[in-house]
């Protein structure tokens, strides 16, 4: 066991030991690598903070329950009951007509449209909070508000949303898409630089051979090479990654401001990060076996 760990040490400290004779071309490989994950991983972050604000909207998303003219005030009380009493509902909110008008009055500063009316032509209504978000939740709910005597007209306005959703649904895909088109990238460059290195010391691999090195004494070096050069490209993808989201912040919170909201892209979560550098490893491993299995045989 003691012997097995020295080979290990041996052999990542004979791979430290090349990277820092070659250091400009360390650091353009591993510069490669960052570049190729921070381009789906800037993606991730900025469709995982839309999801956020997406959600936040859905909180607020409201139903509009218009009551029927000269509605009767019996009638107008079961409706309240019969919001009371439904587990959809997790709140409401009585807006009359003449509210509804001084708010639309107060909308309005110029009165060019309100000066033509001769009465009051808003019904009342009730603005319901759903209890759950779920799309089809919410198309449940309204129907049954939509069945209640003295009901007109039961309001959703979902149909943004909903293409918000599947914007975000395709954003996702695309994002997956772009991450696997750029994995087999890296494997691509890993394995090619490894390739190169094997050829490079191929007179010292077939001296090691003659001795009797096995296999996997050969290939251990050449493996930390691939692992490590994931490793740097992770850490340098990670690190250009929060550089963007802090550049894209500037301009970010400053079109917040202008809209009065208070609203940022969050920084990438440390798990990402973690899974980020991961999966590098894995992938300059993988690329490295298998430019081995066909370099050295």
């Amino acid at each position: 066991m003691s012997n097995w760990f020295f080979q290990q040490i041996q052999a990542f400290k004979q791979v430290l030991d090349r990277f820092n004779q070659q250091k400009i071309n360390t650091l353009l490989i591993s510069m490669c690598i960052g570049i190729t994950l921070a381009l789906p991983s800037i993606l991730y972050v900025v469709l995982l903070n839309l999801e956020t604000l997406v959600n936040d909207v859905k909180k607020e998303s409201t139903l509009s329950v218009f009551v029927t003219p000269q509605i009767e005030s019996d009638t107008l009380q079961t409706i309240k009951t019969a919001l009371q009493k439904n587990v959809a509902v997790k709140n409401f909110k009585f807006v009359s007509k003449e509210d509804a008008l001084k708010q639309l009055i107060a909308a309005d500063t110029k009165n060019n449209v309100l000066d033509m009316l001769e009465s009051n032509p808003l019904p009342d209504a009730f603005l319901v909070q759903p209890n759950d978000l779920s799309t089809k939740s919410i198309n449940v709910l309204k129907n049954s508000l939509a069945t209640l005597k003295g009901v007109d007209e039961v309001v959703l306005d979902s149909d943004w949303l909903s293409r918000l959703n599947y914007l975000m649904m395709l954003g996702n895909k695309a994002m997956l898409i772009l991450a696997i088109l750029l994995g087999f990238a890296l494997v691509a460059v890993i394995a090619n630089t490894v390739r190169m290195q094997v050829l490079t010391q191929r007179d010292e691999i077939e001296l090691s051979q003659l001795i009797g090195a096995t296999k996997a004494f050969i290939r251990r070096p050449f493996l930390y090479t691939g692992a490590l050069y994931g490793l740097f490209g992770g850490i340098l993808g990670i690190a250009i990654t929060l550089c963007v989201i802090l550049i894209f912040n500037q301009t970010v919170q400053k079109i917040a401001l202008n809209y009065h909201v208070d609203f940022s892209l969050n920084l990438i979560p440390f798990s990402i990060a973690l899974t980020m550098l991961a999966i590098s490893i894995g992938i300059g491993w993988l690329a490295a076996y298998a430019s081995l299995a066909h370099s050295t045989g």
